[in-house]
């Protein structure tokens, strides 16, 4: 197991950093598509179109939510908990990943050729966003070790919990 603190724990922190900014690039573009749907007549009122951009909050909130806790460990902060929160963090953002392509799908649904070209880079977009997310989640099992299984089993109770 990596100690926290050490030269090891600060390069896989750095790792899932790098992997997160770069995924976060890609949700601000697909950020803007959201926003860009809502000026089209053919997709304002689109079933989905909610949730969707919805689901892309909550991927934005999840990268800021991770990059924070690791600006924070950066800054020196001792925080209790800190695997926990980083397993949390990373566990969540993967389940807040996993609801953009089900919303996205309602939405293209109804696009006509007009929107194909934003519908074919949203979904080009949603899987550099996953794929960012799963190697920052790689990169935190490698941290871990057999203790990731561990944790999350933990944290899972609270993920559990209905968000309002």
């Amino acid at each position: 197991m990596v100690v926290v603190g050490s030269t090891e724990w600060s390069g896989y922190l750095d790792a899932i950093d790098a992997a997160l900014e770069q995924g976060m690039a890609a949700k601000e573009v697909v950020c803007s598509i959201t926003t860009g749907f809502r000026v089209l007549p053919s997709l304002r009122n689109a079933p989905g179109l909610n949730p969707y951009h919805a689901s892309v909050a909550d991927v934005g909130y999840g990268f800021d939510a991770v990059r924070g806790t690791i600006a924070r460990l950066r800054g020196g902060e001792a925080i209790p908990l800190v695997k926990e929160m980083l397993v949390l963090d990373l566990d969540t953002l993967r389940i807040s990943e996993k609801q953009l392509s089900p919303n996205f799908e309602m939405v293209a649904q109804v696009a006509g050729p007009d929107t194909y070209y934003l519908i074919e880079q949203g979904q080009h977009l949603h899987r550099q966003i996953a794929k960012k997310i799963n190697e920052a989640i790689g990169y935190g099992k490698a941290l871990f070790g057999p203790e990731w299984n561990v944790i999350l089993k933990r944290v899972q109770k609270v993920q559990a919990i209905p968000r309002l």
